[in-house]
């Protein structure tokens, strides 16, 4: 069976509560896979999952591998740099990682997903001259 919905609607809120990560970037800008226009940085969407059936030991169930991806510009005074990019989105990917990684997460219908970190990678975003992105993997592994 294909748990890519519960498990989205489990890790979101996860995030959300998770006071660490949120110093960092506000639940309120913590988003599924749709961001609106009008966002503020820092922000996180939630990738679209890779999801496989997982049918060991008998289970109908799941596997997804999801990426979260978080966004962010230089920390400011002023004219002045506080943070750089940089160094904001390896903070944002080591919140998300300690955030989720071990976790193991209620999902609707009464199964469990259990978490794991695969890795991260911080990069230069395209799209904004100023801004880093944050590339974090996870395998969330679905069972009754």
């Amino acid at each position: 069976m294909d748990y890519a919905l519960p498990v989205r609607r489990a890790i979101l809120p996860a995030m959300k509560g998770d006071i660490n990560l949120t110093g960092l970037i506000p639940a309120a800008s913590i988003f599924g896979s749709t961001v609106p226009l009008k966002r503020t940085f820092p922000f996180i969407r939630y990738g679209a999952p890779i999801t496989s059936p997982f049918r060991a030991s008998g289970l109908d169930s799941s596997s997804h591998n999801v990426t979260i991806h978080a966004f962010t510009k230089p920390l400011m005074a002023g004219e002045s740099v506080i943070e750089s990019a940089e160094d904001r989105a390896y903070k944002m990917a080591a919140a998300i990682d300690a955030a989720l990684d071990g976790r193991e997460l209620a999902l609707e219908g009464g199964m469990r997903a259990t978490i794991s970190w695969l890795g991260s990678n911080c990069i230069v975003d395209g799209d904004e001259t100023d801004a880093w992105h944050a590339v974090v993997n996870f395998l969330a592994e679905v069972a009754g």
